[in-house]
């Protein structure tokens, strides 16, 4: 009986067929890729068949960006297929943002026939090897017989905490080997795991002076869809809840009053912030991540750390805490809501009101600066009260994607939100990755209309992305932010004081002489596009694009505010 649950019968298949039936029963429906000779075998395979739909990208990193939004919006692990080396390689700078965000994925990349590897052939290379860095688990296939239980391998591996990419790599005579060949069966594996120690984690909280405790919430809150429940247990106690510096979900609803936005991430500032409270409640990982060395501890060495994750590692791993448990996100917090009993009602009802107080002045702060913004010499609108009025005509609840680097803050500040989860940021700071995965995030929710948010820098890595959008029909609307440079360079070259101070030419920072026509870009790739020079003209521009649900790019000629 023990046997009879552990593999399908066997029978004559192709290596391609056993691939095939692995990724029908981990219910994928997409293959995104860019084939080579290497992966004929896969195309000859999918030569008729409706249970798949191939997503051609005419390059890899776009390819590899939209499995990235693909897995992140359905929370399973994407497919994505790669040729060879080369491939793999262009895949590298976006396979970098989906691990350092934790996506699952499943990448796989076609290899050389086995029988003259050792000649070193035209197209082969050290596959594994290259991956290596970038995924939880890196093998080739040197058996087909090996290559069913390594597929399901790779998406147990891929959707098990600490998630992330994992990497196979199939040799293509593996895939037109045909023979007897077994398929285990899916595991069907219970991750809603509540820790033990419950108790002890409410009574720490419990006993917590109120308006000192807060929580971190991590974007393993998104994943476990735990975001109602830490709603519900943030109103039962009043306290507060922050996001990581750089969180890559929403994980709770940013017009609820008792969101107090991102951390700093400058350690001085973000301890600063941490040192008003006696404890906090970590949920997920990286929460206290920082960028640029300072010198400075972000965590004070007196803040007491209660830690919830999925995963072990997590744990203590950087900072010391008083408590870790082993949990889902989810199911520990609504089993740990009842046990938070007791709380005095009148004293939650004065926190709320002065967290909403607080959170009402941090818009109006924000909302006055957008309105004491001014265009720059030549007239180009500042970037701020764009953001504000590109957020503005959005329909309630749009999901945004966003990759604007210097804009980020203000999308952030301005994307107020009742629904969480309908935002999405990659932590991994490689450019290109906007667009691509915006376009999986449309294609993961039922071609649901997407709006993507990004730099001109980050739209010139992946403008081909356009070319599959339009081929897929998809409703994404790319609103590129035209500063016609890589403003965050100049900005942070800028705090080094050195020969590019002041009005110094900076090297390597400008996207001009020639200035690139965005607009003529979009429209060569068959992408509906228009050119905004006018803050009014933003609202019914983005309107109008979101009205026609079909690709397109607003180019929004913005200021690049003074640096230095």
């Amino acid at each position: 009986m023990i046997g009879a649950m552990m593999t399908t019968m066997s029978q004559l298949r192709s290596g391609a067929g056993v691939l095939l039936e692995i990724l029908e029963t981990e219910h994928v429906r997409h293959i995104f890729g860019n084939p080579g000779t290497t992966e004929l075998p896969l195309m000859n395979a999918l030569a008729g068949e409706d249970r798949f739909h191939y997503v051609l990208a005419l390059h890899e990193s776009v390819a590899a960006g939209m499995a990235d939004g693909y897995a992140q919006a359905t929370g399973r692990p994407s497919f994505l297929n790669l040729h060879t080396a080369t491939g793999l390689g262009n895949a590298m700078g976006n396979l970098s943002n989906s691990w350092a965000t934790g996506t699952p994925m499943v990448v796989t990349a076609g290899q050389q026939d086995r029988r003259h590897l050792l000649a070193e052939p035209f197209l082969s290379g050290n596959l594994t090897g290259m991956a290596a860095g970038l995924v939880k688990w890196a093998h080739e296939v040197h058996r087909t017989a090996d290559l069913g239980p390594v597929l399901r391998r790779a998406f147990h591996d891929a959707a098990s905490a600490p998630t992330g990419p994992v990497f196979v790599s199939m040799p293509m005579d593996v895939l037109q080997e045909q023979g007897d060949f077994t398929v285990p069966l899916r595991s069907h594996i219970q991750r809603r795991a509540v820790p033990a120690a419950l108790a002890d984690l409410a009574s720490a909280i419990l006993a917590t002076p109120r308006a000192r405790f807060a929580v971190v919430a991590g974007d393993e809150v998104a994943h476990s869809g735990a975001a109602g429940a830490l709603v519900t247990m943030a109103e039962r106690l009043g306290c507060r809840v922050y996001g990581p510096a750089m969180h890559s979900r929403l994980v709770f609803p940013t017009a609820h009053p008792l969101w107090a936005g991102a951390l700093p991430a400058d350690a001085g500032q973000m301890r600063a912030l941490l040192a008003e409270f006696h404890t906090m409640l970590v949920i997920g990982s990286r929460a206290f991540m920082t960028f640029g060395y300072t010198g400075t501890w972000p965590v004070p060495p007196d803040l007491r750390l209660l830690h919830l994750s999925p995963a072990a590692q997590d744990l203590g791993r950087t900072h010391p805490t008083s408590l870790g448990l082993v949990g889902d996100p989810r199911a520990t917090l609504e089993a740990l809501i009842p046990l938070l009993s007791g709380v005095d009602e009148m004293e939650t009802r004065e926190l709320i009101r002065t967290a909403a107080a607080q959170a009402d002045e941090r818009l109006a702060g924000i909302r006055e600066r957008a309105r004491a913004a001014r265009p720059d010499e030549e007239g180009r609108m500042h970037p701020l009260p764009a953001v504000q009025a590109l957020l503005a005509a959005l329909p309630p609840e749009t999901m945004v994607v966003d990759e604007g680097v210097t804009n980020d803050p203000y999308v952030r500040a301005f994307h107020q939100v009742r629904t969480p989860d309908r935002f999405l940021y990659s932590r991994g700071g490689g450019l290109g990755w906007g667009l691509p995965a915006a376009m999986g995030v449309s294609l993961g929710r039922d071609r649901e209309p997407v709006v993507a948010v990004v730099g001109d820098g980050s739209f010139l890595y992946s403008p081909q992305a356009l070319w599959t959008a339009v081929r897929e029909n998809l409703p994404v609307v790319a609103v590129v932010m035209n500063n016609r440079g890589y403003l965050i360079l100049q900005r942070f070259l800028a705090e080094m004081r050195g020969p590019s101070a002041g009005a110094a030419p900076r090297v390597g920072m400008h996207i001009t002489d020639p200035s690139v026509d965005l607009v003529s870009v979009a429209r060569g790739f068959g992408a509906a596009a228009i050119r905004v020079e006018h803050l009014p003209e933003v609202g019914a521009a983005v309107r109008e694009a979101l009205a026609a649900a079909r690709p397109a790019v607003l180019e929004v000629q913005v200021a690049a505010p003074p640096v230095g």
